[in-house]
């Protein structure tokens, strides 16, 4: 199947988001189900900008160099959270930064451009109202949209609910990810013959992608190559989202398609038109979507970002695409495939004013687990279908496996948002 009609079809399939109710203190990360809304006018009352005096203006109106005004400082003073004095005629009262205005007084002249003498302060000239004032609801309105419903919470979104004095809010469920790896030769760490065996790394890296994605992942273990064993693992999967590992080609030991069939699922595709990775698949039932990746990790990721970290973004509702990449200027010369997409591992760096990438040395047929490359390279650059390559200087799309989901909300604004742009 085409790459992008898969990715669309497996994002349709995800079910709508299910909201609960945490902690606002532990909700960093998560997706909001609700609009956060002002309770009341944001900041509720006219505050000082500064540390100095607050008094009526009108009473300088007419202050002039010929015709001074005095005002008599008050004993009281007004700081930040504290009831403020109430105003009294021909007076001026001490304030600093964020202090309420006493009612009645509409301006504040700043300590140091205050001039003093015996009986006060004392005025050559007029004070404007509203000088030196923060207004009530120059922040905010009351019922103002501070965050949409489906906006990712990021620290600095969680400070602006915290000022609305919400103690826990509405966000989306994680869609919970079952992740089983596949294969005789895998071992869990410190098991097994090391020199007939490999260690497994798919579920842990599998995992920490679903939650980098704004999953929950369950990890399943390891199954060897027995149908019957597979089988009883994800019969019992409470998932959203099932995702295998190895096991999808043609060979006598890949029975992946065999346990869908005998679960009773529908296969809505088992190859893809990318390498690495073609050898992906994709069935539903039972509420459940079943993801099959290849066994070796380079793939494995490369499809979960395409097709996985997609759905699972939209389990999320998330008020922007669940697919998205950046553009960067290739520095080396990429050759691409005739009717695949490939893929390329390699490096991306941030040059003064602009995004390069260096693309990793290709390698073909199998690699092992961990290799030199796949360590050292966390982006990829996914080249679309056709027979001429990328010259040097051509500008490609990369993703970012490694990517935070919170990053999202910082890398796409609002309204690129709405415009499915980036």
């Amino acid at each position: 199947m085409e790459l992008k009609e898969a990715r669309e079809m497996a994002v349709g399939l995800a079910a709508k988001p299910v909201p609960e109710t945490v902690e606002l203190g532990r909700a960093a990360g998560r997706v909001l189900a609700e609009s956060v809304r002002t309770l009341c006018d944001m900041p509720a009352n006219p505050l000082s900008r500064w540390d100095g005096f607050a008094l009526i203006s009108s009473e300088c109106a007419q202050a002039s160099p010929e015709r001074s005004v005095i005002l008599r400082v008050a004993r009281e003073e007004t700081t930040a959270g504290k009831i403020p004095p109430k105003a009294a005629s021909g007076t001026c009262v001490r304030i600093m930064t964020g202090g309420v205005l006493p009612a009645g007084m509409d301006a504040v002249v700043p300590f140091e451009e205050a001039e003093r003498c015996e009986k006060g302060l004392i005025f050559t000239g007029p004070v404007l109202s509203g000088a030196g004032v923060i207004p009530p609801g120059s922040e905010a309105r009351n019922n103002d949209v501070l965050l949409r419903e489906g906006d990712v919470l990021t620290p600095t979104r969680i400070g602006v609910a915290a000022a609305t004095g919400r103690q826990s809010i509405r966000v989306v469920r994680r869609p919970r990810v079952a992740i089983l790896a596949t294969g005789d030769e895998l071992r869990g760490s410190g098991r097994g013959d090391e020199s007939v065996s490999i260690f497994c790394n798919n579920s842990l890296l599998l995992a920490c992608l679903v939650r980098v994605a704004g999953g929950e992942p369950i990890e399943l273990g390891v199954a060897p190559d027995d149908p019957g064993v597979i089988y009883s693992r994800l019969q019992n999967a409470q998932a959203d989202l099932v995702i295998t590992t190895g096991g999808m080609g043609k060979g006598s030991k890949d029975f992946i398609s065999e346990v869908w069939a005998k679960l009773g699922l529908e296969i809505r595709f088992d190859r893809l038109n990318i390498v690495p990775g073609k050898g992906s698949g994709l069935a539903t039932g039972n509420g459940r979507i079943f993801l099959g990746l290849p066994g070796t990790p380079g793939a494995a990721r490369i499809i979960f970002e395409e097709i996985g970290a997609p759905v699972i973004r939209s389990y999320l509702g998330l008020n922007f695409p669940p697919d998205f990449a950046l553009e960067a200027v290739a520095m080396r010369p990429m050759e691409k495939r005739e009717g695949f997409y490939r893929a390329l591992d390699g490096v991306l760096e941030m040059r003064e004013s602009f995004c390069a990438f260096l693309p990793g040395r290709p390698q073909s047929g199998w690699r092992p687990p961990m290799m030199s490359s796949f360590r050292n390279n966390p982006a990829y650059a996914l080249l679309p279908p056709g027979d001429s390559p990328v010259a040097e200087g051509q500008r490609v799309s990369i993703k970012i496996p490694d990517l935070p989901l919170a990053s999202w909300a910082i890398l796409i604004s609002g309204d690129a948002a709405g415009r499915g742009a980036v």
